[in-house]
């Protein structure tokens, strides 16, 4: 099962078109990203699965949901860890050290979700979490179709996704990545919908 038809499984009538400058997502991150990524964002956009896990997108005005602006909380967050305990060590590598982890996705209980860049391949990348309290590393052996599908099927084995207590399919909640003002930092965006979004 591919995106387009997790994309309809998960309340989507068609791709909402959400188009952006690949090269400069790329050029600016230093590396290419998965196809099945890449088929996601036009498809679905930003928004989130039932308010619950959001997937970041790149070119989007909300910096609280920014693809490029997510990896770089997370750089941000270790320096400042560093800075108040020398002797902090991270408990993986982040991109774009070798084999680091990309974050791509958070839950609002704090969990984020990464790539495992190990390899050249961006399509053999597999999927790792940190949840948001606690210490204890989540490791998804597929990629991130696969994640994406047995999420929206709540049949994923990750301890920090939590069961959901709503309907199955999880439904998508589409939104523009507008951005809602504070502490999200506003960017200037360069991704757009080709025609207005559909619901």
């Amino acid at each position: 099962m591919g995106v387009p038809e997790v994309a309809r499984d998960a309340g989507l009538s068609g791709p909402r078109r959400y188009r952006v400058d690949w090269q400069r997502v790329e050029a600016s991150l230093g590396t290419r990203l998965p196809a099945d990524y890449r088929e996601y964002v036009y498809w679905f956009g930003p928004g989130a699965f039932d308010d619950y896990l959001h997937v970041c997108v790149p070119g989007v005005e909300n910096g609280g949901v920014e693809l490029g602006a997510q990896l770089a909380r997370e750089h941000q967050g270790r320096r400042r860890r560093a800075q108040i305990n020398r002797r902090y060590k991270p408990p993986f590598p982040l991109f774009p050290e070798p084999g680091g982890w990309l974050p791509f996705a958070f839950t609002t209980g704090g969990d984020v979700l990464y790539w495992v860049t190990s390899g050249a391949d961006p399509d053999r990348w597999t999927v790792a979490g940190r949840p948001g309290r606690g210490s204890d590393l989540g490791y998804f052996a597929g990629g991130f179709a696969d994640f994406l599908r047995e999420f929206v099927h709540d049949t994923i084995e990750l301890h920090i996704i939590a069961e959901t207590e709503s309907e199955v399919p999880i439904a998508f909640e589409p939104d523009t990545g507008a951005w809602l003002g504070e502490p999200a930092k506003r960017l200037e965006p360069y991704g757009a919908f080709e025609e207005a979004p559909e619901g």
